[in-house]
């Protein structure tokens, strides 16, 4: 029992680094849409610290109401964590902590508990805004 512990905690710590040191912006958020991991790279990305950024939701913080588009970014993202299935993959504005407005790639994986529910929802983002603007 305590190898098989040991081993565990070894294998955490390993997908931990991973997580830490991926050069992509990796968060979870509850079925609120309150934000309860948000990795190294996505701290830098979007310039709020952990313990500043945990705890808040996503709208107010990294998403805004409304992208300039006019898209309601608050049905989105409700909608995202009532039926992640349907965002697979999907693409919005976002805001970093300096008010700058940038286009995100999102994979979203729903992350269920034992009874079936959606406990949170797994989100892994890449910057697109020069991919964007460079299009001719």
């Amino acid at each position: 029992m305590e190898e098989e512990l040991r081993a565990l905690r070894i294998s955490e710590a390993k997908y931990r680094q991973i997580v830490e040191n991926a050069n992509s912006i990796i968060l979870l958020m509850n079925t609120q849409g309150n934000i309860t991991f948000f990795n190294q790279f996505a701290q830098r990305f979007f310039g709020f610290y952990e313990k500043d950024i945990l705890g808040r939701n996503v709208i107010g913080t990294i998403v805004s109401r409304e992208d300039l588009s006019g898209k309601n970014l608050i049905e989105m993202i409700k909608d995202i964590t009532d039926n992640p299935e349907c965002y697979s993959v999907n693409e919005n504005e976002n805001v970093r902590s300096n008010g700058e407005r940038v286009r995100i790639l999102w994979t979203n994986k729903a992350i269920i508990d034992d009874t079936g529910r959606i406990k949170e929802i797994l989100c892994i983002g890449n910057e697109i805004t020069k991919a964007i603007q460079k299009k001719p």
